[in-house]
């Protein structure tokens, strides 16, 4: 082993120990803890997780049956509930810390690989091991942990393709992308129109087996599309994209525009309904088919009807979106606002915040929140959230020149596999951005820290560059 893989693993080794050692202490001594505001057993007091009841009577029913989401949320959280019972919550943060360490660890290896600076990468490994938010989403009983590790994942996987046996870790890749769509809807099956092509060129030389396993990944995620197709009617992983976009959409629209559009009948009588209400708010306009099924009786939103409300809110948002197409743009901007907030602004986070205030504080400072928010007051109601408004896409345009520069069009295939690292990660950032923010108009911020590690591990990388080019 060279010198740098040894200092490099030593590095990695380091920022994983630090990242635990201070998630551990943030638990035991600050009450940085999933279950700082309830009782332990409340694994269904999120939307997106089926009660914890019904997961522990009915899991493998009520997974199927599921509309709301993917499965592998939910799947994860029943094995926990059916092996720890009321300790299950305990056993997630647990997980959650593991997984946190591992996503830092891992932009260690991803920026030291790339850029072969072993000091850009543990510097790297410790802005991402120390980030506030990674503690307080380890505290929080969503899959937002797991999607950022995921997202790591892929992209740890893609620089281990240009080594002896690479489509073992190209075949990994998409495996890793095939999990990320079954866990989190904003991922969407067609992202594997991209990825799998990406795995075949970074390969080329796959056998006929690992090429009937490729086959296989992408037809799980296929599949469950399908089977919700037949139950209820459309094709995705979860039914609310429609609740969603008509929120995204409605935001500071005309509302002379809104009801002239409602009595000419373009818009569903659900818009009279606010989104994301209890289905029962919605009986008195038809919606009011039952189930024996446990899953789907509830009074939430993982009812029967919802698949069929939420069709409605997308026809009236996508008549809406037509006849204001400015508006709609305005409401992506703010959702971009949102989005590029500092990560330990979300709502849910506020009370763990508060136990590491002064944490926090240096995340708004570093991301200049004080700053834009004086900007925000000079220019009037507009929200830019931090410098990551401007970050993004300043990094992402420098990533893309960077790639192109000089490049023939002939050695498009071979810049490829020598970049692939980054080029995934700019990918996956700009796409996030894009869907996040065109469907999404509230909860945005949480949306971004899936892709905060590995954004910051780019920054590294595209930043090494520009000064070693700098630097002659």
């Amino acid at each position: 082993m060279s010198d740098d893989h040894a200092r490099l693993r030593r590095h990695t080794l380091l920022v994983v120990t630090v990242h635990a050692a201070v998630a551990l202490l943030y638990w035991a001594a600050f009450r940085v803890t999933i279950v700082h505001d309830f009782g332990p057993d409340t694994f269904g007091w999120f939307w997106q997780n089926l009660p914890t009841a019904v997961l522990h009577d009915r899991a493998v029913e009520s997974i199927w049956y599921m509309h709301s989401q993917p499965p592998l949320w939910n799947s994860f959280g029943a094995l926990l509930i059916k092996l720890f019972g009321f300790m299950h919550m305990h056993v997630l943060q647990v997980v959650h810390i593991g997984l946190g360490a591992a996503t830092a660890g891992m932009c260690v290896q991803i920026v030291g690989l790339v850029t072969e600076s072993p000091r850009v990468a543990v510097l790297t490994g410790l802005v991402v091991g120390l980030h506030p938010a990674l503690f307080l989403y380890e505290a929080y009983a969503l899959y937002t942990t797991a999607a950022a590790f995921l997202v790591t994942l892929a992209a740890y996987l893609v620089t281990r393709t240009r080594e002896p046996k690479g489509e073992r870790a190209a075949l990994g890749f998409v495996a890793v992308v095939v999990v990320l769509i079954m866990t989190r809807s904003t991922y969407h099956l067609v992202l594997l129109l991209a990825v799998v092509p990406f795995a075949l060129v970074l390969t080329q030389r796959l056998t006929r087996c690992q090429v009937g396993l490729l086959v296989m990944l992408a037809l799980i995620p296929t599949a469950w599309y399908s089977k919700n197709r037949v139950q209820y009617g459309f094709f995705g992983a979860s039914s609310w994209y429609g609740m969603g976009l008509w929120r995204t959409v409605l935001f500071e629209q005309d509302e002379a525009r809104v009801r002239g559009l409602r009595e000419t009948g373009a818009l569903q009588n659900v818009v009279t309904v606010e989104t994301f209400s209890p289905p029962s708010a919605y009986r008195a306009l038809g919606f009011d088919r039952e189930s024996s099924k446990a899953a789907l009786s509830a009074n939430d939103l993982h009812n029967i009807n919802i698949p069929e409300i939420s069709e409605a809110y997308q026809s009236s948002a996508v008549a809406l979106v037509r006849a204001s197409p400015a508006q709609y743009l305005r409401n992506v901007l703010t959702a971009y606002g949102n989005f590029s907030a500092p990560s330990t602004e979300f709502a849910h986070l506020q009370a763990t915040r508060a136990r590491i205030r002064w944490h926090a504080a240096v995340e708004h400072l570093v991301l200049g929140r004080p700053l834009v928010a004086r900007l925000e007051q000079a220019l009037g109601r507009r929200y830019y959230g931090s410098v990551y408004f401007v970050l993004f896409p300043v990094v992402l345009l420098l990533y893309g020149l960077q790639f192109t520069r000089r490049l023939p069009p002939r050695e498009y295939l071979s810049r490829i596999r020598e970049d692939a690292a980054p080029l995934f990660m700019a990918a996956i950032v700009a796409y996030t951005i894009v869907i996040g923010c065109a469907m999404e108009l509230g909860e945005n911020v949480r949306f971004k820290f899936v892709i905060e590690p590995v954004f910051l591990a780019l920054l590294a990388i595209v930043a090494t560059r520009v000064s070693r080019r700098l630097r002659g």
